[in-house]
């Protein structure tokens, strides 16, 4: 169980900030996903999804910073919300300077059919780190163990701006299919009062 503490300092740090209380600065995109691999993640053949690509700390203009790749994937069991973080050896968090150098994970694994796995992912986008210079991205999402060689599984086109009246929170915990949980589950039990306090204290 998580501290009682943890959903009020969340909240009050996203009421201070007046957005999120990590990640507040980023840009809403649509898209299309085509899966490369079936079979080794719930995913749909393909269709649409919507992507939020976003700086960790808010740092303005081309600074260096953890960025972001969110997504919200349909399947037949509800919407699946992904969050990956520029990274080093797929656990530790890293500042990138630029979207195209930087590689993506979900820092921790999901728990799948084969076994525990990390989603990663690489964006083929701008040099810089700056939000100004997202246009039209392809992110390439990958599985893999802690180590070894990672497997493609999907394909994502990012080519259009959502319009102002969409804004979509995306939430890991929330919105996850049963055959891909977040691992260990006290982890997840940890990380949704912190979802629930930022959510609030941005309202």
């Amino acid at each position: 169980m998580a501290p009682p503490v943890v959903r009020p300092v969340f909240g009050a740090l996203a009421r201070w900030r007046r957005a999120r209380v990590f990640h507040p600065r980023g840009i809403l995109l649509r898209g299309t996903l085509e899966t490369l691999a079936p079979g080794e993640l719930p995913l749909p053949p393909g269709g649409p999804v919507v992507a939020r690509l976003s700086k960790g700390a808010g740092l303005p203009g081309r600074m260096p910073d953890i960025l972001g790749v969110a997504l919200r994937i349909p399947t037949d069991e509800g919407p699946w919300d992904l969050t990956l973080a520029s990274a080093s050896a797929r656990v530790l968090l890293r500042p990138a300077r630029g979207w195209r150098r930087a590689r993506f994970s979900s820092i921790v694994p999901y728990r799948v059919a084969r076994g525990l796995r990390w989603i990663l992912a690489s964006v083929d986008g701008p040099e810089s780190a700056s939000l100004d210079d997202v246009g039209s991205v392809t992110v390439t999402c990958s599985v893999a163990k802690l180590t070894g060689p990672a497997t493609p599984v999907a394909r994502i086109v990012l080519d259009t701006p959502l319009g102002d009246g969409e804004r979509p929170s995306f939430d890991p915990m929330l919105h996850s299919p049963p055959g891909a949980r977040l691992y260990p589950d006290w982890l997840s039990r940890l990380r949704e009062p912190a979802y629930q306090g930022s959510r609030a204290g941005r309202r």
